[in-house]
């Protein structure tokens, strides 16, 4: 995963829409499409790798933005946290599928989210509070009224 992989999966989720996150290590397209039509997908975006293997999809494809294009990007979106509804579906992740020989989806709902932001949050705090590493800052993203210290 990218930093570019991060910023779409975030922004994706700023906008209201519930990314479905694939390992590249499935076996083939045929099992990404069955994945997105079981989770009722709406659109795939794709790495510039996959373009051969995603044009025949039955659902709108597009390409991920590169990093350029990225600072063009300027809108104000709302947080991504649900405290009303803890059980709003935030992202899907899916199983390897060695168990069954075909993957499952695995849905995961804001309080999943706020429980592993938690969990992160205790183990990647740096000791010395004059520091800030890359999963502080994760955990900034996604509850913005946090503040740390410079």
């Amino acid at each position: 995963m990218t930093y570019r992989d991060v910023l779409i999966i975030y922004g994706l989720s700023r906008a209201g829409y519930v990314p479905q996150l694939f390992s590249i290590r499935l076996p083939n397209p045929e099992v990404v499409l069955e994945l997105l039509t079981k989770a009722s997908a709406k659109a795939l975006i794709y790495d510039s790798q996959f373009q051969s293997t995603t044009s025949s999809f039955p659902l709108p494809v597009h390409l991920a933005i590169e990093k350029e294009d990225m600072t063009s990007f300027k809108y104000d979106l709302p947080p991504i946290r649900s405290t009303s509804n803890p059980d709003k579906l935030v992202f899907i992740f899916h199983t390897s599928g060695s168990t069954s020989g075909s993957p499952k989806l695995v849905p995961c709902n804001s309080r999943w989210l706020d429980a592993i932001i938690a969990k992160a949050k205790v183990t990647t705090t740096p000791r010395d509070p004059r520091r800030q590493d890359v999963s502080v800052w994760l955990y900034v993203l996604y509850h913005p009224s946090v503040s740390i210290p410079h």
